[in-house]
């Protein structure tokens, strides 16, 4: 297993700053799936006490972002396609559902809204962070108006996850335009007010990034022999 070490930080304190940055690292992929933690080595690294660190990583647990090892300690949880599947499906259906709701509720402003976060993605469709960033906002628009707040709950409790195998999805999208598309069937749908076609449309574009996160956990094919 290859060691990743977190970056040199400011000495922090308070559990929640060391969760919320060993929380970012997992996401990214700087500490790496499979990747043991130890609190020591965190302490140490982190400047600050075990305290924090123990406390953090029981949060990170408790979002099955780390798992508890046999011997002790814990490990970064790992990333793999059945995973991945299990996550999009969740998030296909509860997102799915927050378009509907949003379509139901929406007024002339919030589609204009919707209209011109599509047409920002739109041109900045060239710079694939700019377009994910943008495309973050566009998510949060649609469960603001759809004020669901179950869903909202629910998603938060797979958001760590999401994020993970959104990161990888992103990589394979380099390159590409269909998330600016994907977004604006999206908005189309609510414009028209037909909810039908927004959970659908929604639905399709996360299982259009599901497939791609799986394209990128699955190994290429071995050469033929020579």
């Amino acid at each position: 297993m290859t060691t990743t070490h977190l970056a040199s930080t400011p000495r922090q304190s308070g559990a929640r700053a060391v969760y919320e940055l060993l929380r970012e690292r997992i996401i990214t992929g700087t500490l790496a799936p499979g990747e043991r933690l130890t609190e020591p080595v965190l302490a140490a690294t982190l400047g600050v006490s075990r305290t924090p660190v123990r406390e953090a990583l029981r949060l990170l647990q408790a979002e099955a972002l780390v798992v508890e090892l046999p011997t002790g300690g814990v490990r970064v949880a790992p990333l793999d396609v059945a995973d991945a599947r299990r996550v999009y499906d969740v998030r296909a259906r509860l997102e799915g559902l927050l378009a509907r709701d949003a379509c139901e509720r929406a007024a002339r402003a919030d589609v204009a809204r919707l209209a011109r976060l599509v047409d920002l993605m739109d041109v900045v469709r060239d710079h694939d962070e700019e377009v994910l960033r943008v495309g973050g906002q566009f998510h949060r628009e649609i469960e603001a108006l759809a004020d669901n707040a179950w869903c909202s709950a629910l998603l938060r409790q797979i958001r760590g996850h999401v994020d993970r195998y959104r990161a990888l999805a992103a990589r394979e999208r380099v390159g590409t335009t269909d998330h600016v598309d994907e977004h604006r069937a999206v908005a189309d749908a609510i414009a028209a007010g037909d909810p039908d076609e927004a959970e659908r449309v929604m639905r399709a574009h996360i299982d259009r990034s599901a497939a791609l996160a799986e394209r990128a956990l699955t190994p290429p094919p071995a050469p033929p022999p020579t």
